[in-house]
């Protein structure tokens, strides 16, 4: 049984690019903050989780059985906070609400004093120079003497000092000093000596705990002060009266950098935190753009067997029968594979787009929006997928293996190609270059079967929610968090302050004990930039200390051939993956999910029934149990059960809100 612990900030990938490294910071550090995005994945299957660095696979982390499966998302989605509501809101009317709040008050204190544990002292680490309780001063940072009016968004603090109440999720990777815990730390430092804040950590859990615990306080009404939630419980505590409306706290006290980053994103962001017009949460944002496949290939197998480089998904099927036939290893078995395929289909998304075929994804058509899944373009995706099955290019057990599996077999030198994010470069192709140091790899946009560009596909950008209690005086402190974290871990230059808040020298992940954090769209994707320019111009001024980190690790690599800087070199130096990606942003090509709402009470209903529809389908067309042409039955069917249905609902929605020509 695999620990669950996606709700916390990753999922399905670790903290570290290889956690026997040593005086190197981690992956996890360089690449966030983000959400837990599955290399593997087509993005619709990423959990929805708060802010954190960029998570990507770690061999280490694997082997403690910390990635769970991918379907795990909606299976917490659908028993926290959307079952407590079922239970004692929707079916419960005509219960009187004294007596609800009854029973939940004591079911909670009996989940409380069964389930939680006390945070001091978990995960104690030798302490890190001035990040410890241990009587160091806090490393410098603007200086915020003045007084806090609460008027205008400035470095003032509270004077005196307010108390905010929350509750945290137990973060994978990340150790407390001795004497230092959620309640105390680095951050909680500054946060009570800049801004005149003080953090009461009411409890913290594993993610699933966290989400039914969490379920009991809303459900009991009583709840933090500020705390993180996933869609289903906004709603949820927006429809029970519970949270603040921070529309015009927002308006009045948003720093212009914390706007900057959220208006980046356009209106999308902020859309998904309003509720009947008014603003009820601020989104947490993720990086999920920028982790949209790309198309990584064995370029000494393309070498050896003196083929081209792939620009087509016609030059895709050629490679992918030519790496599975011609023995490329070189081993005289017949034991290679062209493409990499898993029984979800995640690793799939980037093979569909490349039909302009998009799975779980509602796509604009005509004056209204359809869903990606059921469109003539996916049935030619299929059959491309059955044509490689059935010649021998994909694993004959592909049906039974998620994308760990896989994964696996790359690793072990057995996989010519495979759509991923541009963060594969550290699982699983840093661990295969570390058993194969010949073995090569690049990373290429997606191939289209026309002359038509493919366009990766991006679920909504959005990967939770952070809300403020009804009864907190102060809701406008939330801002001023939030401000202090852009300023500190995006915008600061100062090594010491680095090792302190962002990444410490033993490699511990200092910024996952910040309370709220909002992420930059195109965070890693930028830093390559700077990287390229560093390398190319001989100039780091512009450099952080975050990206020079990174670029010793690339010139390190190249000087000595040190595999470790291998993955840094592939993902940020000219020409590597995430170079890709800027090419995806450059050329205007990501296509976005348009569905830019909280989950619609029919798809709520509807999604699992048509999810499993689609799921039996797609696995028996491709094995070709089914023919090809079952496609067509397959959509009736689907709209029949409730896709239908749920269409309706949606662009009833779209013509109301979502669509930028009724605005």
């Amino acid at each position: 049984m695999r620990k669950n612990i996606y709700g916390s900030y990753v999922i399905r990938t670790a903290d570290s690019p290889d956690n026997g490294a040593n005086n190197s910071r981690t992956a996890a550090s360089v690449l966030g903050p983000t959400t837990g995005q599955t290399l593997g994945s087509s993005a619709e299957n990423v959990v929805s989780c708060a802010g954190g660095p960029t998570a990507i696979h770690t061999a280490d982390n694997m082997a403690n059985n910390t990635v769970p499966d991918s379907h795990e998302k909606r299976m917490t989605v659908k028993t926290s906070a959307a079952r407590t509501k079922s239970i004692l809101f929707r079916h419960g009317r005509a219960v009187p609400k004294p007596y609800i709040r009854l029973v939940s008050r004591l079911l909670l204190l009996a989940f409380l004093l069964s389930a939680c544990e006390p945070i001091p002292g978990r995960d104690v680490m030798p302490s890190a120079a001035g990040s410890a309780g241990d009587g160091h001063a806090p490393a410098a940072l603007p200086a915020t003497e003045a007084v806090w009016s609460g008027d205008g968004h400035d470095n003032r603090k509270y004077d005196p000092p307010i108390t905010l109440r929350t509750i945290r999720m137990n973060e994978p990777g990340l150790r407390f000093a001795p004497g230092d815990s959620f309640n105390n730390n680095p951050w909680t430092r500054a946060y009570e000596q800049r801004l005149g804040i003080r953090i009461e950590t009411l409890w913290s859990d594993d993610s699933n705990q966290y989400n039914r615990k969490l379920d009991l306080m809303i459900a009991s009404g009583d709840i933090p002060d500020l705390f993180r939630v996933n869609a289903a419980q906004l709603q949820q505590l927006a429809e029970n009266g519970l949270i603040a409306d921070l529309t015009d706290v927002y308006a009045a006290h948003v720093s212009e950098r914390t706007r900057k980053l959220l208006d980046d994103r356009g209106p999308d962001a902020l859309r998904l935190g309003t509720i009947g017009g008014r603003l009820m949460a601020i989104p947490w944002t993720s990086t999920l753009s920028e982790a949209a496949q790309v198309l990584h290939v064995r370029t000494d197998w393309l070498r050896k067997l003196n083929l081209p480089e792939p620009g087509s998904i016609a030059d895709v099927m050629d490679i992918s029968a030519a790496f599975t036939s011609r023995d490329p290893d070189g081993n005289g078995i017949h034991d290679t594979y062209g493409l990499a395929m898993d029984r979800n289909f995640n690793l799939a998304a980037g093979f569909f787009n490349g039909f302009h075929a998009y799975r779980n994804l509602w796509i604009e058509a005509g004056e209204g929006l359809a869903y990606g899944t059921v469109q003539p373009e996916m049935k030619r995706a299929l059959a491309g997928l059955r044509e490689l099955y059935a010649s021998g290019q994909i694993d004959p057990d592909f049906g039974v293996k998620d994308e760990l599996n896989v994964f696996e077999s790359v690793v072990d030198g057995k996989i010519g190609m495979f759509y991923a994010s541009p963060f594969a470069g550290s699982y699983p192709l840093h661990q295969a270059k570390k058993r194969d140091p010949a073995m090569e790899w690049k990373a290429y946009p997606l191939p289209s079967v026309d002359d038509t560009k493919a366009r990766p596909q991006v679920p909504l950008d959005v990967s939770g929610y952070w809300v403020v209690s009804k009864e907190v005086k102060r809701p406008e402190a939330i801002l001023r968090l939030l401000d202090f974290w852009i300023e500190t871990y995006y915008e600061n230059n100062s090594e010491q302050a680095y090792y302190e808040f962002n990444q410490s020298r033993e490699n511990n992940p200092v910024w996952k004990m910040a309370l709220v954090s909002l992420t930059k769209q195109y965070k890693n994707v930028d830093e390559s930039l700077r990287i390229i320019e560093a390398m190319e111009t001989n100039d780091r001024s512009r450099l952080t200390p975050e990206d020079k980190g990174v670029l010793q690790r690339i010139e390190s690599y190249r000087r000595n051939g040190e595999t470790d800087g291998w993955m840094w070199d592939y993902m940020f130096s000219k020409g590597g993956s995430l170079s890709v990606a800027e090419y995806y942003r450059k050329q205007d090509l990501y296509k976005r999910e348009r569905l830019v709402s909280l989950p619609l009470p029919v798809t709520q209903r509807r999604s699992e029934a048509l999810g499993k529809l689609q799921s039996e389908t797609f696995m028996k067309i491709v094995l070709g149990l089914q023919p090809v042409e079952t496609f067509e039955r397959f959509v009736e069917q689907w709209e029949t059960i409730g896709g239908r249905e749920m269409t309706d609902e949606v662009n009833a929605w779209y013509r109301e809100r979502g669509n930028p020509s009724t605005k």
